[in-house]
């Protein structure tokens, strides 16, 4: 008797190794959609953008504060005038005296803050934190391309996978060949959504992956006045728009203060010699110092600048009548993709899936794709994931 059952312990064991397949990752749609932010590489590109963008946030910010520079020089020359010698890249000037001199030293530190520019700090500031919004937009408008994309794709995996245990349970009932070979075929097609699931996450195709869950029908009672108006609040797209107008306004007026003056006020100190015998002289024998108030204003440039601000003003008109545009597309968009779910909720509530239970037949398993999949286009075009709400 004992070894009868270890028999069939063996048998049992050996058929689970022979069917079981081992799958290296099980995935969920909340997990595929997680793994996508992480690995996709669409996201990691934004994210590079938008931290550029942080930059310029902290850049712009700077020119508030004052600048400060220290210039060392050490020069050796045979002059029969004065010379003033520039270093470009630092807008650093150096004055040489007359004479000759075999070692001198010049050391200067100086110190400038802007007074007044016109408004183009405050401007440049409002820009960069604008255009810092502008870029967290368009990360959210690829972010909710991916979540349809793979929301999308897990629905078709579902569908595919209901077919597939529902021919194999009724070709076991009858041994039918006929139900044998759909299975096989939407097998194949279950497989390829697979390999698409894996391509959209950033996952290797080579993967050994199933998925985990079941194809319920996605009902939910939604109006169309509310999807327009969550869509106005939450749309990325609507919102892109919006700083896009926003950025070229702050243009035109960044191109309008240049007309204004600049007041700055600057400070020097400088220490010149030709010689270090003590430590107390490094700095040189003779000093210059100087404090000063610079204005300048801008009186002619031959036009170009009233060139400049009719281009903004072009470029401004021109993102008005965009946004106009994509209003209206969105709203099709909207008014289109929420017709198409509530045909189909329709059917569902017609056809009573949700008393089924589960147990549904092949055109219940066709209905409820159409349902999702119109459900997902519907978050889609409103910019929101209704489950939220």
């Amino acid at each position: 008797m004992k070894k009868i059952i270890f028999l069939f312990i063996l048998f049992f064991i050996a058929k689970l190794t022979l069917f079981a397949e081992i799958y290296e990752r099980v995935l969920t749609e909340k997990a595929s959609i997680e793994s996508a932010f992480s690995i996709n590489p669409d996201i990691l590109e934004y994210t590079q953008d938008l931290e550029y963008a942080k930059q310029r946030v902290k850049e712009a910010s700077s020119l508030y504060l004052p600048v400060v520079g220290v210039n060392l020089n050490l020069s050796s020359f045979n002059n029969s005038k004065p010379i003033i010698i520039s270093e470009q890249n630092y807008q650093v000037l150096t004055y040489l005296p007359d004479g000759k001199k075999d070692l001198y030293y010049s050391t200067k530190l100086t110190i400038w803050q802007s007074l007044y520019t016109g408004g183009i700090t405050r401007t440049t500031n409002k820009l960069a934190r604008v255009n810092l919004n502008k870029v967290k937009n368009e990360e959210n408008i690829i972010k909710s391309k991916i979540i349809n994309n793979i929301k999308t794709i897990f629905n078709e995996c579902l569908y595919h996978k209901a077919l597939i245990s529902l021919y194999d349970m009724k070709s076991e009932i009858a041994n039918n060949t006929v139900l044998k070979n759909k299975k096989d075929v939407e097998t194949l097609k279950y497989k390829q959504e697979i390999l698409r699931l894996l391509n959209a996450i950033g996952l290797d195709l080579n993967t050994i992956a199933s998925i985990s869950g079941n194809l319920d029908p996605k009902i939910k009672k939604i109006d169309l006045e509310k999807c327009l108006l969550l869509a106005y609040q939450f749309k990325p797209e609507f919102k892109a728009t919006q700083e896009q107008q926003t950025l070229d306004d702050l243009m035109l007026n960044l191109l309008s203060m240049q007309r204004y003056p600049n007041i700055s006020v600057g400070a020097a100190r400088e220490w010149l010699g030709d010689r270090i015998d003590r430590i107390d002289r490094i700095f040189g024998d003779g000093d210059n110092w100087y404090c000063t108030l610079n204005v300048n204003l801008p009186i002619f440039d031959g036009g170009s600048l009233f060139a400049r601000i009719k281009q903004g003003n072009i470029k401004y008109r021109e993102a008005t009548i965009k946004r106009a545009k994509l209003e209206n597309d969105i709203k099709l968009a909207i008014a289109q993709t929420f017709l198409e779910y509530s045909f189909f909720r329709q059917q569902v509530i017609n056809a009573k899936l949700l008393e089924k239970n589960g147990r549904y037949n092949e055109s219940d398993i066709e209905l409820i794709r159409d349902l999702n999949r119109s459900y997902y286009n519907l978050e889609l075009a409103v910019g929101v994931e209704f489950d939220s709400y």
